[in-house]
């Protein structure tokens, strides 16, 4: 979608489309960002921003009064469109997961609440029709009108996590006049979710993926499959791919992270791959062991969002488990 005229109104209604793509088992819907006539540099932002969290983005340029390109509006915008394309590059791992799951069985990437709580009366009228989950972890709720704020975010069961600051919302509640200036999404993580991010990168292929982000939200014991392949080929119908199991589990005392071995192979697999873990949590840790050995590498900083601990786990042949315990 998208040959029609940008403004407040064409972010509005995008948001059920996809949604609604998505229900019928249309996976990669879209539609272009700002449309291709009319639009500001306001709603260009807005569209990009809530679009980089569907599975295809497109901009088209030619018949707008100002190319639609995500650079062409000068700063602040420049800067912002790209905060973004960026943390979509590295959420690749996350998203190229959820194509495969959308392959196998249909259930797309973009959710409505009601496909992951049918069980949840709210999720099943119109009162959730502006917001999404992107898989089973993030919860998006884009901003389409001219101001700076967010009203009716409802928060299924669990705790959900803001994504930029780290604060906790309980489910079951609808948040209104949430803060939400130009450069800042509306999103959130679900507790218990683990992440994949692949190194920051401009396009596909310009480093290695040899450096392996697991973003973690722990929550007693939960659990992540990833899904690789060649990216190039169809050689993924015949097999040719390949599984990681993650787990997080938390303990008396402790917390527990294992990186399985590898199930599969493919062409191009890496035979070792860095791990970095990003744990989520106030508490600072005593002591972090990496298969049964203590290491230093790791630094705690309460500063970013409500606690955050950084371990660098050091490279491994993706045949070998790696177990991470945090006291």
């Amino acid at each position: 979608s998208g040959d029609q005229s940008s403004s407040w109104e064409y972010i509005r209604f995008h948001i059920p489309t996809v949604i609604g793509a998505g229900l019928s088992a249309q996976n990669c819907a879209t539609g272009d960002i700002d449309a291709i006539f009319g639009g500001s540099e306001k709603t260009y932002v807005r569209d990009l921003q809530w679009k980089c969290f569907t599975p295809v983005l497109m901009t088209m340029s030619g018949w707008a009064k100002k190319d639609k390109q995500p650079w062409a509006f000068g700063e602040p915008y420049t800067s912002i469109n790209r905060q973004y394309l960026q943390l979509k590059m590295r959420l690749t791992p996350y998203m190229y997961t959820l194509m495969n799951e959308a392959y196998q069985t249909g259930v797309p990437a973009v959710r409505g609440l009601l496909l992951e709580y049918p069980n949840d009366p709210v999720t099943l009228g119109t009162a959730t029709q502006y917001e999404y989950l992107l898989g089973k972890s993030f919860l998006v709720a884009p901003v389409y009108k001219d101001e700076e704020k967010r009203d009716g975010i409802y928060f299924p069961e669990g705790n959900w996590i803001d994504y930029w600051d780290g604060t906790v919302y309980t489910g079951k509640q609808t948040l209104d006049n949430y803060n939400a200036p130009l450069d800042k999404l509306p999103l959130f993580v679900k507790s218990g979710s683990i992440i994949p991010m692949y190194p920051q990168m401009n396009y596909d292929e310009e480093k290695p993926l040899d450096v392996l982000t697991l973003d973690i939200y722990p929550n007693e014991t939960t659990s992540y499959q990833l899904y690789e392949d060649d990216g190039k080929t169809r050689e993924h119908r015949k097999g040719v791919f390949a599984t990681t199991l993650i787990t997080d589990e938390q303990k008396t005392g402790s917390e527990v992270v294992t990186i399985n071995a590898i199930n599969g192979n493919y062409s191009g697999m890496l035979e070792n791959r860095s791990y970095e873990l990003l744990i989520h949590s106030s508490k600072k840790p005593k002591t972090i062991m990496v298969n049964g050995k203590k290491i230093k590498d790791w630094a705690f900083d309460n500063t970013i969002k409500k606690g955050v601990t950084k371990i660098n786990c050091g490279k491994w042949n993706v045949n070998e488990k790696v177990v991470i315990t945090i006291k």
